[in-house]
């Protein structure tokens, strides 16, 4: 008797700890969503209005409307999508064939892949706006950021996905393959659908690392016709001042899709965690 309740009362404190990590997580996200809704008159106010009164959507009008929001929001989304497309179908391959093929050298060459997450990501920055800088028509181009967001994050990518492709069953590709299927079609109709959990996970990753990304497009992209979400929000910051009540509008409206890829995808990322997708 005395154990059961003392493992509810451990259990409770957990749920209690547990329930404060969430309020202190996600406080912030509040903040700027109502401070998306104050008056400029209300933003700075003592004690601070954590239900704002008048609430107004005048903000989010203003960001829409009166501003190049629209262009960055179609930038941003004609940038993401190919490029996420690209980033899976490379990192499901070549996850596929290190742990399906045999050939010289294998565990080499994957070995030295993984290594190169050991290199931070801005020590690459330099080479890599180098090069870019010397082909002239890939500065101020959204191909660019196509290419550098589909390529980027494969080898994380494919130790993440390896693991999972070694342990589905080969006997379903080996059957397929004696009815006559060849290597494309083993894998788009038996080992893609079976690998939606751990894609599903890879697709949220990778639209977060693209969506978000600020540093690398404006480095490239000059002019403002070009520009994402994440740069053109910073124009909101004035030289002497910041209208914090329409940056947030504008930072609540670019997490919109994050959200929606995280609902679509969220059973797929659950499920890749819950099998272990990074076992090896």
């Amino acid at each position: 008797m005395e154990r059961k309740i003392s493992k509810k009362i451990i259990n409770i404190g957990i749920f209690c700890v547990l329930i404060l990590g969430a309020i202190i997580m996600t406080f912030p996200f509040y903040y700027m969503f109502i401070t998306s809704l104050k008056e400029t008159g209300y933003i700075f106010t003592v004690p601070p209005q954590l239900i704002p009164k008048p609430a107004t959507f005048q903000n989010y009008i203003t960001v829409w409307k009166e501003t190049d929001f629209p262009r960055y929001f179609i930038n941003s989304v004609t940038i993401t999508l190919p490029a996420i497309i690209l980033n899976v179908l490379l990192s499901t391959l070549t996850a596929y064939g290190f742990a399906r093929y045999n050939f010289p050298g294998k565990e080499t060459f994957f070995s030295l892949l993984i290594a190169t997450l050991a290199v931070p990501g801005l020590l690459l920055i330099i080479p890599q706006f180098d090069i870019v800088s010397k082909i002239r028509w890939l500065m101020d181009n959204k191909i660019t950021l196509i290419l550098t967001g589909g390529i980027g994050g494969i080898a994380f990518n494919a130790f993440f996905l390896r693991g999972f492709f070694e342990a589905m069953p080969v006997e379903y590709e080996e059957s397929a393959e004696l009815d006559g299927a060849n290597a494309w079609q083993r894998f788009i109709y038996i080992v893609f659908p079976q690998a939606l959990p751990s894609v599903g996970a890879l697709t949220i990753m990778s639209f977060l690392g693209i969506w978000d990304d600020y540093f690398w497009p404006s480095l490239i992209l000059t002019s403002k016709n070009n520009w994402t979400l994440p740069i053109g929000i910073m124009t909101f910051h004035g030289q002497y001042s910041v209208q914090w009540n329409v940056l947030f509008a504008g930072t609540m409206i670019s997490l919109a899709p994050v959200l929606v890829v995280y609902v679509l995808f969220q059973k797929y990322f659950i499920q890749s965690v819950s099998e272990g997708g990074l076992k090896l």
